[in-house]
């Protein structure tokens, strides 16, 4: 179950990423927005698997 956490937790990040990056480029600021959103899924997965722990 850990390595299915961390599979999901990778493509999320990673579509968030894609989307940030179209999103920024409507601002002119394609990296910067594929990053932040990128930070926001991967503390949000962080956040979420901390929370849910399976012991």
């Amino acid at each position: 179950m850990k390595k299915f956490r961390t599979v999901v937790s990778i493509i999320t990040m990673v579509i968030a990423g894609v989307i940030g990056f179209f999103i920024g480029a409507t601002m002119n600021e394609a990296m910067s927005g594929a990053i932040l959103f990128s930070m926001i899924a991967g503390i949000a997965c962080v956040v979420f698997t901390i929370d849910n722990r399976a012991e």
